[in-house]
């Protein structure tokens, strides 16, 4: 396996940037701007990440955010693409990989660090999605590639194809399953969460993590900021993708990185977990 970063830390999701009602190129390159000034790991784009008129605008913005810090890791994703005002399609067969990898190639100027085919649970033959990204690491395109939105079914598959060095899933705390990640960190799979705090529908993350909302009282912190602090420590190979849209929140998530983790923190999390049968 081709480990995807160095180090534990935060990823911020282009996603939310794009896609949300209302939103603007000029927001987001503000956010992207303040993620990359204050350390955030990697950047995570997708070629679904499009506007009708603008197929690259997901992967344009990371690349520029890029331009701020050269070498900043970008993960995108293939299979998965914007076909109308409201509608996305998935394809994973070879030719459609190939020309989004190519495309993304193209956008992002040079190899890709991580590919990932988006909808592993849509297309219509994983085996041939996961043979065309073994194909495209082994063709140099891509250093590192997995897939996106798989169960556990769907990873032991690929696996039977070809190594794969990450997956991308959802893992809202005290909302989602950790079967994937477990069974991606026996297999020393790298795991990339997104939506960490639930999503826009989920209940207050302070409801689902209460002992870590009471520490986040006590010292003047936000429960989200000492959440993904706790993550860092207590869940090895596991990487949150925030979708943060507004600076305040970015920089604050971004600053889970540097705050310390003390054993109060640490147990506080895993109290919570626990109380929602997540055994870490």
């Amino acid at each position: 396996m081709t480990p995807v970063l160095d180090r534990p830390g935060v990823v911020l999701g282009i996603a939310a940037l794009v896609l949300n009602e209302g939103a603007t190129d000029e927001n987001a390159r503000t956010v992207i701007a303040a993620a990359v000034d204050d350390g955030v790991l990697a950047l995570d784009t997708a070629r679904a990440y499009a506007r009708v008129d603008d197929d690259g605008v997901g992967e344009r913005l990371a690349a520029e955010g890029r331009e701020r810090r050269p070498g900043l890791p970008i993960i995108t994703k293939a299979g998965h693409y914007r076909a109308g005002a409201s509608a996305w399609h998935s394809d994973g067969g070879v030719d459609r990989m190939r020309a989004d990898a190519a495309r993304s190639v193209e956008l992002l100027g040079g190899p890709l660090d991580l590919l990932l085919l988006h909808r592993a649970d849509r297309v219509d033959d994983l085996e041939e999605s996961v043979a065309t990204l073994a194909a495209l690491r082994e063709e140099g395109l891509a250093r590192a590639v997995g897939l996106s939105n798989a169960s556990t079914e769907l990873i032991d598959r690929a696996l039977a194809v070809a190594p794969i060095d990450a997956v991308q899933n959802r893992l809202g705390l005290g909302v989602d399953s950790f079967a994937e990640y477990r069974h991606c960190r026996d297999a020393g799979i790298d795991f990339f969460g997104y939506a960490p705090f639930g999503g826009p529908r989920a209940a207050p993350l302070a409801t689902r993590v209460p002992h870590v909302a009471a520490l986040a009282t006590q010292r003047a912190a936000s429960v989200h900021r000492l959440t993904l602090a706790a993550v860092l420590d207590v869940l090895p190979g596991y990487w949150p993708v925030i979708g943060s849209t507004r600076v305040e929140s970015v920089r604050d998530a971004i600053g889970a990185m540097a705050e310390p983790v003390d054993d109060e923190l640490r147990q506080a999390l895993l109290g919570d977990l626990a109380s929602r049968g997540v055994a870490v």
